[in-house]
């Protein structure tokens, strides 16, 4: 099945880009067709060329039994097989906040019922109008270099 972005996500990777413009290099992936699974964005960060994955995801309400985040079973192969050898990133955007989540935790992104839960397994929480200075530096962080280094 081909997933297309809703539009919480879109937006939210419209304002991403906008905040985000000449501070890093960035391809959006939409080969979901021929690559289910592959991450929504490839990222280079730093001089020393810092990369890894991100896959965005939104909602515009809190999370709960009803309002839960999906992970589709392709995410899932995917981070599993490729997370050893790079970094993939959950940016998961619910309502003003965007929380940065080890992509190791995919099955518990799946299934987070309340607020709290998203808490726990970030590594980071983002106010939406701090994504412009704080995303950057904890990117660098948490990736690798061309050569593989942290």
């Amino acid at each position: 099945m081909i997933m297309a972005w809703n539009k919480t996500e879109q937006k939210f990777w419209h304002f991403i880009q906008k905040e985000m413009m000449g501070q890093w290099n960035v391809t959006r992936h939409e080969d979901r067709g021929i690559s289910p699974g592959v991450p929504d964005l490839h990222y280079s960060v730093g001089e020393d060329c810092r990369i890894g994955w991100l896959e965005l995801k939104a909602k515009s309400r809190e999370i709960n039994e009803g309002s839960r985040i999906q992970v589709e079973p392709s995410q899932h192969q995917y981070i599993r097989k490729w997370r050893p050898l790079m970094p993939i990133h959950f940016l998961i955007q619910v309502k003003d906040t965007a929380y940065l989540i080890d992509g190791g935790y995919a099955a518990a992104i799946s299934a987070l019922n309340s607020p709290n839960g998203i808490c726990v397994i970030s590594i980071a929480q983002i106010p939406m109008d701090r994504i412009k200075t704080d995303l950057l530096p904890l990117l660098r962080t948490i990736t690798r270099t061309r050569d593989g280094h942290l």
